[in-house]
């Protein structure tokens, strides 16, 4: 039996060797090393070396590098769709009402504070009137004047979702400007950090797109513009070095290391783009489509003009001229293109398509509850650790060291609880069997329903014993009447 040929590359490579043993131990390896990475490839299509995954894009950039150069433009992008697409700007705002809806509510608790007339309930009621009078009554904490707590809340959230993050900025007040508390709050988009503070800063510290951190990677410090770098001053603004416990930088951590945030609508922003095309196409074609007129030949010599074709028109032509219509295709297939598009976009922002499309036609209880439980994990993630994490957190920070400045009230005196809003209900009466039944069961408390509701539980707990206490006391049960008996 005659024994195997061996491959040409390693006969080739048995003639180099005795002229040069180096160079043919390189090829030797380089061989080795490349049917290694052949035989590994053949494992997993998704790698992208077959013909299907030809147009697979790999890197391997960090958090912050992915991002850097496409960020900005990204959001210019973005701020345009919000402004002229319909759908881009539905999904905004759905987002910004399922996560804050009217206001994720602070409350305030004391131990002890339940006894009327305490040191405890005085000092509850006073850091109440401080919160309600800076934040949530008045427009005190907006340094813009526009906003109280909750509306800020919401062009927090709605900001994040478009640009993928925003800063929030503390700004000292006198006590002569006449705020209950003394500072306010300044939201402002991401284009006011200076992305040229970047890089080596000396001294072990380093920054990312103007935010500053020192040496063991805490956040020291942003450099801010001193106003919008897009605004009609002119020049390109100068920075400040703003120290980082005055900004609330808040986005939604996706990756480890990253530091900070990219639009929501990137995976979907061609998609919309796109649908948006086509749907004006459908829409223009219709209009070519609806046009009737009425074309009157006759001999007399007719000028024209500038006479051009409108519905219901009637246009004069001589008998020797002659037009041609064009036939337009009717319109098909438009519904369900629409439909499975805007699914796929609904399902890329954490929405149902009902949500994103405001299309009911096909929905009963049961298909609702279970769109529902798919979509509410995204908003109750985003109301505890993006809003309430960072957000809410943050302002809590600010509000504890100005009520102590001001009323001498130390933040170890008493705590804040956030309540986010209630989900609306999809069938209220057969959601509340639901919840009655489950305290009944012991599986949940009645307060974590009422919470669960956005309402506090001590505040409804007060109302209602407000309520009995001042209902009239039922009358006395009449005695009964005494029956004669015969002796």
């Amino acid at each position: 039996m005659s024994k195997p040929r061996r491959p040409l590359a390693a006969r080739l490579n048995d003639l180099i060797a005795p002229i040069s043993p180096a160079w043919a131990a390189r090829r030797q390896a380089s061989m080795v090393a490349y049917h290694r990475g052949q035989a590994l490839a053949a494992h997993y299509d998704g790698t992208g070396r077959g013909a299907r995954g030809a147009d697979f894009r790999r890197n391997r950039t960090d958090a912050v590098l992915a991002g850097r150069y496409d960020r900005e433009s990204l959001s210019f992008v973005v701020r345009d769709m919000l402004r002229n697409n319909p759908v881009a700007r539905r999904a905004q705002r759905q987002l910004m009402n399922g996560i804050v809806g009217q206001g994720i509510v602070p409350s305030v608790h004391v131990e002890g504070a339940e006894v009327e007339g305490s040191l405890e309930a005085e000092l509850k009621a006073e850091v109440e009137r401080l919160w309600k009078a800076h934040a949530i009554e008045g427009r005190h904490i907006d340094a813009g004047g526009n906003l109280n707590l909750f509306s800020m809340q919401g062009l927090v959230a709605g900001t994040v979702v478009g640009d993928g993050e925003v800063l929030l900025r503390r700004r000292f007040r006198r006590p002569s400007d006449g705020h209950p508390l003394n500072f306010q709050v300044q939201v402002l988009e991401a284009d006011f950090l200076d992305a040229q503070v970047d890089g080596d800063l000396g001294n072990g510290r380093f920054a990312v797109e103007g935010i500053e951190f020192n040496p063991i990677g805490q956040r020291v410090a942003y450099h801010i513009y001193e106003h919008h770098p897009g605004g009609a001053r002119g020049m390109l603004p100068k920075s400040r070095r703003i120290p980082a416990e005055n900004i609330i930088h808040v986005f939604d951590v996706m990756r480890p290391g990253q530091e900070r945030g990219m639009s929501w609508f990137a995976p979907v922003i061609t998609l919309l783009h796109d649908l948006h095309k086509y749907q004006d196409a459908q829409v223009k074609r219709q209009e070519v489509a609806s046009q009737f007129a009425a074309f009157w030949k006759t001999e007399k010599p007719q000028d024209l003009g500038d006479t051009a074709m409108s519905a219901g028109a009637i246009i004069q032509i001589p008998d020797d001229e002659d037009v041609i219509f064009t036939d337009p295709p009717s319109v098909d297939g438009y519904e369900p293109f629409m439909a499975q598009t805007i699914r796929t976009i609904a399902a890329a922002m954490g929405l149902t398509y009902e949500q994103l499309s405001g299309d009911l036609r096909r929905v009963n209880y049961t298909s609702h509850r279970a769109g529902r439980m798919a979509t509410d994990p995204n908003i109750a993630d985003w109301q505890r650790n993006m809003m309430i994490g960072r957000v809410c957190r943050g302002l809590e920070a600010w509000m504890a060291e100005a009520v102590q400045d001001m009323a001498d009230i130390p933040p170890t005196a008493y705590r804040i609880d956030w309540t986010p809003p209630r989900r609306p209900q999809v069938d209220p009466g057969k959601d509340t069997k639901a919840d009655a039944d489950e305290v009944a069961a012991g599986f949940a408390s009645r307060r974590e329903k009422i919470r669960e509701r956005g309402k506090e539980p001590e505040k409804v707990e007060a109302e209602i014993r407000e309520e009995r206490s001042a209902l009239p006391a039922p009358a006395p049960a009449a005695a009964p009447k005494q029956t004669e008996t015969e002796e």
